[in-house]
């Protein structure tokens, strides 16, 4: 058996995962993925990545490659409704909101794309980057120790085992989450609402349609929870119909004839020419079974071992929050795990995920919990927040913030964020040399320092400050060194030409000052010294001698 060593080791080769390994190979991180099932997804699942995700995205270097790939049929069919069956009475009818611009708030708009189309553009750029992901292999067993975890991955179609030793194990493997399990970690909230079985099938149901654009119908019969989504193409749909385990009932009860009669009884029509087809290649069974569900980990964390994605927080599919709450789970994750493998971070700075990311899960949960039941039972949305509040407004509250809002605040509006630390930082649209860039072109990949006009006192001191850390930096003088052409930068950032603003690399605001009050460059760098080594869980460093 042979032994192999890398830095991260990512169970579970779904969006979320793949994600987490273009993230961490973009910061240099070695990375290793497996996932059990032979490829990517092949259900639409998640079909709208929301602006936040789309900057994650950009700062990957993948926006303009998922902008380029086939759209989602929401785009051509907007209309979501609740019917009996498809060709009986119509409960309500309405015309899926469309998301509006949100260009003063982003230079990213929302992207209609299938997870099934998005899934193997992630994993291609994972690859490019240096990412080795192993399909058809699934981990067996793993222990930690304090310096690492090692792990038992087996192939599913060799039998053959090899054991991996990792710094750090991401767990992004699904709802039912081997490794939460292992690690005995429980969750909280509604639980599964209730079980559900996946069918796909062919038939043309043009005439069941009769005109309306529906991609997305709650359906009556044979139960309430029924569910019909359209495909990427008219003539493939996803029927997912609620099962009872609790009353005896099993996914192998799903034979083709029974999943053909449930087909014909929620469209309506009992003479409906339609082909089943498997939903997992290679595989026998014509359904694939899941739990739309609503809940929360008690722990994101346990030692060296990391919950991310539906291992972490299973959100109902009302609303898309789903899949971006995982990815952006991902991102998060990726920029300290690198920080630390790359020796300019302590280790407690991973102590800082769970207290900013389940908060985000806990509140999404209910969001979309509330939705779901709305939409499934009535006319009406819910939720208790606005999508924008939601994708923008929420605040990180740990060890990796200085200042920031008090403990419970709840998801503001994004305009009303004014790069308080904790909070995502603004959009300004900027001006270097011929081009037009956002604020959000400057994170990614280091600490960076804005500051006004007249800071420059604040930039040489943070250049200074970080040096002594070994930590990637950049400062950054807005109105100097970038145009601003608007004049937004005071004004979304509340800060003076004097002010600075410390953002993360994964563009949350980590600390600010209104103005540097005309100190001294020694007292600058020492301030900041200390905000880098309070944030980075590193010890001061002085400042070297002249």
């Amino acid at each position: 058996m042979d032994d192999e060593e890398v830095s991260v080791l990512v169970v579970g080769g779904g969006l979320v995962g793949l994600s987490a390994a273009a993230f961490l190979r973009g910061h240099g991180v070695t990375t290793t993925v497996v996932e059990r099932h032979p490829g990517t997804s092949v259900l639409p699942r998640g079909r709208v990545m929301n602006s936040r995700s789309m900057e994650v995205y950009r700062s990957s270097g993948l926006e303009q490659v998922i902008r380029a790939a086939p759209p989602s049929v929401f785009e051509r069919y907007p209309e979501l409704a609740r019917v009996e069956t498809l060709a009986g009475r119509e409960v309500y009818r309405v015309r899926r909101e469309e998301p509006g611009s949100v260009a003063h708030l982003s230079p990213c708009e929302p992207a209609f794309v299938d997870q099934q189309v998005l899934e193997p553009i992630v994993l291609a750029h994972a690859r490019k980057l240096g990412a080795d992901v192993r399909f058809s292999t699934r981990m067996v067993e793993f222990e930690q120790d304090p310096d690492g975890v090692t792990a038992l991955v087996e192939s599913t179609t060799t039998g053959e085992r090899r054991r991996i030793r990792a710094r750090y194990l991401v767990g992004a493997d699904g709802h039912r989450s081997p490794v939460r399990q292992a690690l005995g970690i429980a969750t909280h909230g509604p639980g599964v609402l209730h079980h559900v079985a996946n069918i796909v099938f062919e038939a043309d149901l043009t005439a069941l349609l009769r005109g309306r654009r529906i991609s997305v119908c709650y359906i009556d019969r044979p139960e309430a929870g029924t569910l019909l989504a359209m495909f990427e193409r008219q003539d493939r749909w996803l029927l997912m119909v609620p099962y009872h385990p609790e009353r005896g009932e099993q996914l192998d009860d799903f034979t083709p004839g029974r999943c053909l009669e449930l087909v014909r009884t929620a469209t309506g029509d009992p003479s409906l020419d339609a082909e089943i087809v498997p939903t997992l290649a290679g595989s026998e069974r014509p359904v694939q079974g899941w739990e739309l569900a609503a809940r929360v980990a008690d722990r994101f964390r346990d030692g060296r071992v990391f919950l991310a994605g539906d291992a972490a927080h299973v959100v109902s599919p009302a609303g898309g929050f789903g899949a971006n709450t995982g990815v952006q789970d991902a991102h998060n994750l990726a920029w300290k795990l690198a920080a630390v493998l790359n020796g300019w971070a302590g280790p407690a700075l991973l102590d800082s995920y769970q207290p900013e990311r389940r908060p985000v899960a806990e509140t999404t949960c209910a969001f979309s919990a509330a939705k779901q039941h709305e939409r499934s039972r009535a006319d009406g949305e819910g939720g208790g927040f606005s999508p924008l509040a939601l994708t923008f407004g929420y605040h990180y509250r740990s060890g990796a913030v200085i200042g920031g809002p008090a403990a419970g605040t709840d998801p503001c509006e994004p305009t009303d964020l004014a790069g308080l630390a904790g909070t995502r930082a603004p959009h300004v649209r900027l001006r270097r040399e011929e081009s037009d860039i956002s604020t959000l072109d400057l994170f990614g990949e280091r600490f960076a320092l804005l500051t006004g006009r007249d800071g420059t006192p604040w930039a040489e001191a943070g250049t200074r400050a970080a040096a002594r850390y070994g930590a990637p930096f950049a400062a950054h003088r807005i109105g100097t060194d970038l145009a601003d052409p608007d004049g937004e930068w005071g004004a979304r950032y509340h800060l003076g030409h004097a002010g600075a603003a410390l953002v993360r690399p994964d563009g949350f605001v980590a600390w600010r000052s209104v103005d540097h009050g005309g100190r001294s460059g020694a007292a600058l760098e020492g301030e900041l010294a200390q905000v880098l080594g309070r944030l980075l869980d590193r010890p001061v460093t002085p400042a070297p001698a002249p």
